[in-house]
């Protein structure tokens, strides 16, 4: 009688602490994914991308892995000729985008973790060859990951001291299939 009440007792505890009884792991909520697991989901999307803004805009995203695979290069295509291009990496224990606009300015944003691991927030660290904080420039993102395959990507630009931001959904293209 005793043995069972005290299993009763050790069953309920877990159960109140979120440990399973079916071993001795933790049923918790997702959390924030830390730096180096969000650098792998980056690495996630390496291929070909189409987006198309809620304005209707449409371009092209290549992901590409570079360095030993410690680097993701991003390359955007806006029209034929206007490209930019984020480079994603490491530095210690935080995640970076430098992004290198058209405009000739490179923001580096930081990898912020959230409460969940639904997206990947990175926001404005410092910038290089930007004179003025009120000259147009990158000031923060954020990658949200779909169950069909789809990601949505959102930027908020800076201009004059005035946020703006724009979400694009992005499918990915299919390779080209091997001809003999």
């Amino acid at each position: 009688m005793v043995a069972t009440r005290r299993v009763a007792m050790l069953a309920l505890t877990a159960m109140m602490l979120g440990v399973g009884t079916s071993g001795s792991r933790a049923y918790a909520q997702p959390g924030p994914l830390r730096p180096e697991q969000a650098f792998q989901t980056l690495k996630s999307f390496v291929g070909d991308w189409q987006g198309v803004t809620e304005s209707e805009r449409q371009f092209q995203v290549s992901y590409r892995l570079t360095a030993n695979d410690t680097v993701l290069v991003e390359t955007w295509t806006m029209s034929p000729t206007p490209q930019s291009m984020t480079v994603d990496h490491m530095d210690g224990n935080a995640l970076i985008a430098t992004h290198y606009c058209p405009q000739g300015n490179q923001p580096r944003l930081q990898y912020r973790p959230e409460t969940s691991n639904e997206r990947l927030h990175f926001t404005f660290r410092d910038a290089t060859n930007l004179p003025d904080a009120n000259v147009a420039h990158q000031h923060e993102f954020w990658i949200r990951r779909h169950a069909d395959g789809t990601f949505a990507r959102n930027e908020t630009y800076l201009e004059n001291g005035e946020p703006g931001s724009e979400t694009a959904i992005f499918t990915r293209i299919p390779a080209p299939a091997n001809t003999p």
